[in-house]
């Protein structure tokens, strides 16, 4: 009987381990592609290095696609169905994803978004992570205004269509240039890739030839934009050409002065504090009604003045 007693003790001493594993939160994370998206991958690793630093599980759901919208929706179901604790979201589309977060609601898991947003529907998300997308491009635009002197032509290469942080950099760099004596004279959507972002801005630059500076919603789409312009004989160093993202890429043109600037997100401290915020409301320390539905990750503007305190935060 003793030797039974005593394996037993010792049985439940190794079990220990596996049902504190077994506790622990399974944390899944949605998003569109890490692939060649310096951005996205950096804010993955982040999410992903935190989750399993506290212990827990991540899991993840990756569309491989900057446009594949109905993939996510049907990724964030399995992840619901599979029964994740919480769900890390990066939406596709601002729209597109209001009914999985209302299943997501319903099964009571906590939902926390991350670069991207929704419209409307605080109920359905604990809170917000991101840049401030409109502040960084209203800054953009009213830097390039003051490179240009306050005149001359512009346009935009947009992100995807349907992208709530696409639309508010757009909308940010217009109201940035607004009143200024700068003029639109054109914006079409690059869909955050190297291809679409070329073929866009040719089509842009056949219709007005004749720009003084360019705003691109991404660093990803950059190469695009400075083939079209080579195709096209123009000298980007001729230009006032603002991106957004701070990536190393986005400096090495920078460095090549081939772009003027590019506003700074810090994908690292996004997804530290998503995680941070949603272990918190996991186990109780945190009630998510104290939260505030955005906090903002920051920004700053990279040129050639400071390229070297940049490099600290390049992805």
């Amino acid at each position: 009987m003793k030797r039974i007693s005593l394996f037993l003790v010792v049985l439940a001493m190794l079990l220990v381990p596996i049902a504190a594993q077994a506790e622990g939160f399974t944390i899944g994370y949605s998003l569109k592609t890490i692939t060649n998206d310096a951005f996205q991958l950096a804010l993955y690793t982040g999410i992903k290095d935190a989750v399993e630093a506290s212990g827990n599980t991540f899991v993840d759901a990756i569309a491989e696609s900057q446009t594949a919208v109905a993939t996510q929706v049907n990724q964030i179901e399995d992840l619901i169905a599979q029964g994740v604790d919480a769900l890390i979201l990066n939406p596709m589309d601002a729209n597109a994803v209001i009914p999985v977060m209302e299943k997501a609601k319903a099964a009571n898991i906590p939902v926390i978004l991350v670069d991207q947003g929704v419209n409307a529907h605080e109920d359905l998300y604990v809170t917000f992570v991101s840049t401030d997308n409109f502040a960084a491009a209203k800054l953009a635009g009213q830097k390039m205004a003051e490179i240009l002197g306050g005149e001359g032509n512009v346009i935009i290469v947009r992100g995807a269509n349907g992208s709530s942080a696409g639309d508010q950099r757009a909308d940010g760099f217009k109201a940035g240039i607004e009143g200024t004596g700068l003029v639109l004279v054109n914006e079409q959507a690059g869909d955050w890739v190297v291809d679409k972002a070329m073929q866009v801005t040719e089509n842009m630059l056949q219709a007005n030839p004749e720009i003084d500076g360019i705003f691109c919603c991404s660093d990803n789409m950059v190469p695009g934009i400075l083939q079209a312009l080579k195709n096209n004989d123009i000298d980007p160093a001729g230009l006032c050409f603002i991106s957004f993202d701070g990536a190393k890429a986005g400096c090495d043109y920078i460095a090549a002065g081939e772009m003027t600037g590019t506003m700074a997100q810090f994908p690292a401290k996004i997804g530290a504090k998503a995680v941070e915020v949603m272990l918190g409301v996991l186990d109780g320390s945190v009630d998510p009604a104290t939260i505030e539905k955005f906090v903002d990750a920051g920004t700053d503007m990279y040129t050639k003045d400071n390229l070297d305190m940049a490099a600290q935060f390049w992805f």
